[in-house]
């Protein structure tokens, strides 16, 4: 394949040496088979928006109503990264066992020592709840669903009885990208506690009101390309090689 991918983080640049050890070429150049934007969260400038014709399938993730509006302006063949079962299950595992590097960083004793509370039984959520108790790490699911917490296993707890567990949690790791933790509900939260936010925009905790509150806030969304690029790269490109069998 030909591609172009537009970014220079960690992972864009693993992705290039995985490219081309893997036969791809990337011109500089058009036309291209594919054009990569970054990830998670993916735009483009205007320079590169030009060099695209119309009809480029382009990879993405989370798109705003701006690029939307262009690339059908354009005639972009959009292909969605987190709508593919594959590649959104390897990338949960990812982020999962990025987000306990994350709380061991962080957190000031043993994570064995610890209470975690995971807000959320999404692909993600999941994930780190079977990695958190595989580790003897007590670890407290929250959901909305029945049936999700009932596959998350005890304990865990409905959305409307969050309250009564958050005064014991001394991690709480945030998939919801929903509000969920308001400022009412910070206030419940221990002083010392940490807050780490994995999901992405309009995230699930109210930043402003845990900084007034001065709790430990860390925002860890996008964290396969910056905890393990070269393995998320991987994924991604497994992805496309997918994509372009199909076309």
């Amino acid at each position: 394949m030909r591609i172009l991918i537009v970014g220079s983080g960690a992972r864009e640049n693993a992705l290039r040496q995985m490219a081309l050890a893997a036969g791809h070429s990337l011109p500089e150049f058009g036309p291209w088979d594919q054009a990569v934007l970054s990830l998670p969260k993916s735009s483009i400038d205007e320079n590169t928006a030009d060099q695209l014709p119309r009809g480029q399938n382009v990879i993405c993730g989370i798109t705003d109503e701006a690029f939307e509006s262009l690339a059908q302006k354009r005639g972009w063949k959009l292909h969605r990264v987190l709508e593919d079962s594959i590649y959104t299950k390897d990338n949960a595992l990812l982020t999962a066992e990025g987000a306990i590097h994350s709380a061991g960083d962080y957190y000031p004793k043993t994570l064995r020592e610890a209470t975690c509370l995971v807000i959320g039984c999404g692909r993600i959520g999941m994930e780190l709840i079977r990695m958190l108790r595989a580790l003897h790490i007590r670890t407290i699911a929250a959901a909305r669903r029945k049936e999700s917490r009932e596959a998350a296993g005890e304990p865990s707890v409905a959305m409307e009885a969050l309250s009564s567990v958050l005064p014991c949690a001394d991690i709480i790791f945030n998939t919801v990208p929903a509000m969920i933790l308001n400022k009412e509900r910070l206030q419940s939260v221990k002083e010392d506690c940490l807050l780490l936010e994995l999901a992405s925009k309009p995230y699930g905790i109210d930043f402003k009101a845990a900084e007034e509150l001065g709790l430990s806030l860390h925002l860890e969304s996008g964290l396969p390309g910056r905890y393990c690029p070269v393995s998320a790269a991987k994924t991604l490109l497994n992805y496309m090689e997918r994509e372009a069998n199909h076309e």
